[in-house]
């Protein structure tokens, strides 16, 4: 009506009232208590609904008798239909997986650009790069994954119409940079001292020696700990349904809200990150395994200065 469309936004209830408040929504619609500590920050409509306490029983032992399909075969079949088959809810869970590895994806990108980008700034030494690489990893894994996000999406971003995914994936990309950044010192610092001495003896530049010498002994020691990272990782985009981002975690919850079944979508769920991380850590075992200066071949490998007798 008067040129104006509405696109709802399906949220966690804790952030409702942030996102009001910051802008992000114009209007929101949940089963909110009115209080007047409330009404001093928001404007309440008229209650819509004056409700009370019930007390809720599961269904069968509510009817007592009923054998209608009460049988254990039938009520998981009943589950499973309600779950994926009605509605096509199966779709939904498709969404929520996209959206998790789309997350995950382009965070661990980006994230290991800005930690190893961050390393080359401070791995010569540098006073103030080193000063402001500490402050900035000690702020982000200082601070929980959830109040880094609502941080972002309503203080930061607060009056940017931003999409939440965007949000997330910057949120977990300082997140995931500053586990790099960390992990990168403690790889290189395990290559001896003498390395650098011998290969500058040999004629290499700075760079070239830490490219070709030092990084290749190196990574053997980052990608364990580097793939453990990626693990957390992708556990720990089960919380960006606080800012209003339909991930596989989030959609559960709604299916749940839907069915009032647990079983399914949780067990689903479970599997489906199973899997994702299942093959996550395939892809990092082939790059440790690539990586391995026992596999590599002697063509590859980096030779010294030639001399003519």
């Amino acid at each position: 009506a008067c040129g104006y469309g509405m696109d709802i936004v399906d949220m966690n209830f804790d952030g409702i009232l942030p996102s009001v408040q910051s802008g992000k929504c114009d209007f929101s619609a949940a089963g909110i208590n009115i209080t007047p500590e409330r009404m001093e920050s928001v404007l309440f409509s008229e209650p819509t609904f004056r409700g009370g306490t019930v007390l809720v029983v599961l269904k069968e032992n509510a009817l007592a008798g009923d054998s209608g399909n009460d049988s254990l075969w039938g009520g998981i079949v009943s589950s499973f239909n309600k779950t994926f088959i009605r509605e096509n809810r199966w779709k939904l869970f498709v969404h929520g997986v996209e959206t998790t590895l789309l997350i995950t994806v382009l965070s661990i990108l980006f994230g290991t650009a800005l930690g190893f980008g961050a390393f080359l700034l401070c791995r010569n030494g540098n006073p103030a790069a080193n000063t402001i690489a500490r402050f900035c990893v000690w702020l982000v894994q200082g601070m929980p994954m959830v109040v880094l996000l609502m941080v972002l999406f309503y203080i930061v971003f607060g009056k940017v119409s931003i999409s939440g995914i965007v949000v997330a994936v910057i949120g977990f990309t300082l997140t995931f940079g500053s586990s790099v950044f960390s992990l990168m010192k403690m790889g290189v610092g395990t290559v001896d001292r003498g390395q650098y001495e011998a290969a500058y003896a040999l004629g290499h530049s700075n760079s070239r020696t830490f490219f070709r010498i030092i990084l290749p002994q190196a990574i053997p020691h980052i990608l364990p700990a580097y793939q453990g990272e990626i693990v957390g990782l992708i556990k720990a985009t089960a919380v960006v349904g606080y800012i209003a981002v339909q991930d596989l975690t989030k959609i559960g919850d709604i299916v749940r809200s839907r069915t009032y079944e647990a079983f399914f979508p949780l067990i689903a769920v479970t599997v489906i990150y199973f899997v994702l991380e299942g093959l996550l850590n395939m892809l990092v075992g082939w790059l440790r395994v690539r990586s391995d200066p026992k596999k590599r071949s002697k063509a590859r490998i980096l030779k010294g200065v030639k001399t003519d007798d």
